[in-house]
């Protein structure tokens, strides 16, 4: 699978960031914190992740996780501020689903929660509300 080009001086890495620059990058995109704690668990189970580095650093970041087959969720879509602009969110999104286009069954059901404007970014691949027919809930589970 080949992953979409990227600006000059940036890097593809097919891999989740580690765990310092996950925190980071979702601290600086204005993500929810998450804990170390959480991080070391959950990201060692990420179906696919995709980061994007430039001069080493850890600027982009997006993981599917899921079962594999059935559901998947997109998640940790974050470009640190400094580079935002520069179609690297689009290129992470792509390369999520050209990994899923290539490696997963046809009727797997794909969601994503999308805060603010980002809803504009998903619609450009498919994605669409699934109000009112359904509504996306959520609980957090011994917060940090």
């Amino acid at each position: 699978m080949k992953l979409p080009d990227l600006p000059a001086g940036y890097a593809w890495r097919q891999a989740p960031p580690g765990v310092a620059d996950y925190l980071r990058l979702r601290q600086i995109a204005g993500l929810t914190p998450r804990s170390a704690k959480a991080a070391e668990a959950g990201l060692p189970n990420t179906i696919y992740g995709v980061t994007i580095e430039k001069d080493g650093l850890a600027v982009g970041m997006g993981r599917i996780i899921g079962d594999g087959a059935l559901c998947l969720h997109i998640a940790d879509i974050a470009v640190d501020p400094d580079h935002q602009g520069r179609g690297l969110g689009k290129a992470v999104m792509a390369a999520l689903m050209a990994h899923i286009a290539a490696h997963v069954p046809a009727e797997v059901y794909v969601n994503l929660i999308a805060d603010g404007d980002a809803a504009r970014l998903y619609a450009q691949f498919g994605f669409e509300p699934v109000a009112p027919a359904s509504q996306g809930m959520a609980v957090w589970i011994n917060p940090a």
